[in-house]
Order: structure tokens, then sequence, then C-alpha cells
């Protein structure tokens, strides 16, 4: 790995505290269509909604374990998008 990439690889993430309300909902909007429509809907359903995880798995049908792994895939696309330098560029192809 070149200076630049490991450079790259060790610098630390923006300071949430540096972002307005709005930033935080477009780096959201962004983060969410990302992500698969069900990661989107389980995340917006634990996060803002307060939907417990058995429900969300009758939803969906799927295990309770699988709405507990699609709600982390989901938790670190939000993370990335909302700690990148340019939130839109986080995994381009998808």
């Amino acid at each position: 790995m070149n200076r630049i990439g490991a450079a790259m690889r060790f610098r630390k993430p923006r300071a949430i505290s540096s972002l307005d309300a709005a930033e935080i909902e477009r780096r959201l909007a962004i983060a969410l269509g990302k992500m698969t429509a069900r990661q989107a809907d389980i995340f917006v359903g634990v996060r803002f909604d307060e939907t417990p995880y058995e429900e969300l798995a009758a939803r969906h049908g799927i295990s309770v374990d699988q709405v507990t792994a699609d709600f982390a895939r989901a938790l670190r696309m939000w993370s990335r998008c909302l700690h990148a330098r340019f939130p839109s560029l986080v995994w381009p192809w998808l």
C-alpha cells in the first residue's frame, strides 16, 4: 500500500458535532438509498418506530436472527455514510 492509501486508511472520521440537522438528514437519505428495501424498512422500524424485532420478522417472513443481521448491515451503512467525508461515494456501486 502506498503512503497516500495508508494515510487515508487511518484518517479520523469527521466529527459528527460539526454536522447540522440538514446534513445529517441528507446523509440518512443517502444511507437509506444504499440499503436494500428490507434493510431500510428494518432500520427505520427499529431506530425510529421502535418496532419489535418479532414484528419485523413476521412482516418480512424471516427469522428474528435475520432481522438482527439485516439491522446490523443497515447500521454499518448508516455509520459509514454518517462519518464519511463524501457520503455519496461510500460504496458508489450500490
